[in-house]
């Protein structure tokens, strides 16, 4: 009788250990301001990045991944698997606009309500421990650690564990070490359950943190420092950030040692990405056009790379479109979990993709930018991709950035009137042609597509100022 007893207790255990296996560990390492060539995987001739060029080579690297054009719309579109049309949180949060615009902007959330946000809470339902580290920004706070300190807030969002590391100019290297060590020490406790860990670091972002070894590292092969007459020119890329990048590498290398060590690489499935492109006054997108803040390929197309040993080809790549919405239902289903019935996904899952068994349903991608970034030469509008053509639509008024450099504030000169730009991105992927007035019908098409999904999703858009200001308006003061 023991012995039966023993033999089901050892057979439920194994079972347990099955299933463990069944859903793995979900490492999701999120860079701030890191542009589509930034890594030497993806053409940055400027600097090696060895640990995440292997982590390429292990795994899958896309081609064609998208973010929004900035932090916060990015952050809530990765939390809720929703475009920014859909959960108001299309702008940088507390994000100042000047207030003699040609157009006033459509109110935006001021945070990511916890039932929207709630991909961890999902992934905890199944069964998953989770956890996060460094930059938050769907909220009133830039960072994790802040927060932390108000009772039950990450755990209304579903996150066991928030990481004390606090960066965003308060530690000399953006908290790049600080927090890989938060994360190593959340998976070093939670090694023998599935877990998922969110991996958001502050850096490249400005200001321009590194070891100081990194740093003069760089200016002795040739680069300008931050600060100096010659990091303020049109020098691109910048020491400061190439150090950044580098310490983030080794960082990033660090850690995946780390789950070698520990024998869960094998069941990890490991995702790197960006939340914009590379901001301009620090560093070149080319071939790309213009940097983040922009609704141009520089500002939204960003590096993905993912693996995941037992399903994914090491040293693959997919050029097919993906945006950072659809990594909510990837890892709900990696988790065999399920969104709330009631929370609409605009994602989709890209495991087919990952196992190179077929394509996704969907061919279009769409972003909702209704307000002014000046310092960017933004201005409202919208986009939609939809297999090589793209098509970006002013509301009402746009920049001409002819002659300007990114370091000029306002990053352009206005042109009153809505205007519509097509673009082929497979035979012009600087967008340097438009072609709306060439391919009438294509436009056509892609507009009467965009405006269908902006009512669908129930968007809001920019309305006619009163109180617009030709000569003041970039500002947003009575005196200039």
């Amino acid at each position: 009788m023991r012995v039966l007893f023993l033999l089901v207790i050892l057979g439920a255990l194994d079972a347990v250990a099955r299933a463990d296996e069944s859903r793995p560990n979900i490492l999701h390492i999120l860079t701030d301001d890191m542009g589509w060539t930034a890594l030497s995987c993806y053409g940055n001739r400027d600097l090696a990045t060895p640990h995440l060029d292997r982590l390429a080579s292990q795994g899958m690297r896309f081609t064609n991944a998208y973010a929004d054009a900035q932090c916060s719309p990015t952050r809530a579109a990765f939390l809720s698997g929703q475009y920014g049309a859909r959960t108001g949180v299309f702008k940088v949060l507390n994000e100042k606009e000047p207030s003699r615009a040609f157009l006033r902007s459509p109110e935006a959330n001021a945070a990511l309500a916890p039932e929207v946000g709630n991909l961890a809470a999902t992934l905890r339902e199944a069964g998953y421990t989770t956890g996060i580290s460094g930059k938050w920004h769907v909220a009133n706070h830039f960072a994790v650690a802040p927060l932390r300190k108000r009772e039950g807030y990450f755990d209304n969002y579903g996150f066991d564990f928030a990481g004390p590391a606090l960066g965003n100019g308060n530690h000399e290297d953006q908290a790049v070490t600080a927090i890989t060590d938060d994360i190593i020490g959340f998976i070093e406790t939670n090694k023998d359950q599935p877990w998922f860990a969110f991996v958001a670091h502050f850096t490249p972002h400005t200001p321009l943190e590194a070891p100081e070894a990194l740093i003069a590292k760089q200016v002795a092969r040739g680069y300008a420092r931050a600060g100096t007459k010659e990091g303020k020119s049109t020098e691109r890329p910048i020491a400061n950030y190439l150090a950044m990048l580098e310490h983030l590498d080794n960082e990033v290398g660090r850690l995946l040692a780390r789950l070698d060590e520990l024998g869960l690489a094998e069941n990890t499935m490991v995702l790197f990405t960006s939340d914009n492109g590379g901001l301009s006054r620090v560093t070149s997108n080319v071939p790309l056009r213009e940097g983040k803040g922009a609704p141009y390929e520089g500002g939204i197309r960003v590096p993905l790379i993912v693996r995941w040993p037992t399903k994914v080809k090491a040293g693959s790549e997919c050029a097919l479109p993906v945006h950072a919405v659809d990594f909510y239902p990837t890892f709900t289903e990696v988790a065999g979990a399920a969104s709330p019935a009631d929370h609409p996904l605009d994602g989709e899952s890209l495991l087919p993709l990952l196992a190179q068994s077929g394509p996704l349903q969907r061919t279009t991608l769409y972003w909702h930018m209704p307000t002014y970034t000046t310092n960017y030469g933004r201005t409202p509008c919208a986009v939609i991709r939809e297999g090589d053509w793209k098509l970006i639509h002013w509301f009402g008024d746009s920049m001409d950035t002819t002659g300007f450099t990114p370091d000029d504030k306002p990053y352009g000169k206005l042109v009153v009137g809505p205007r519509t730009e097509l673009y082929h991105l497979g035979d012009d992927l600087g967008e340097r042609e438009d072609l709306a007035a060439d391919r009438p019908k294509k436009t056509a098409h892609l507009t009467k597509a965009l405006n269908a999904w902006l009512k669908r999703t129930g968007a809001g858009l920019p309305a006619r100022n009163p109180d617009f200001d030709e000569a003041r308006w970039w500002t947003g003061n009575e005196k200039r």
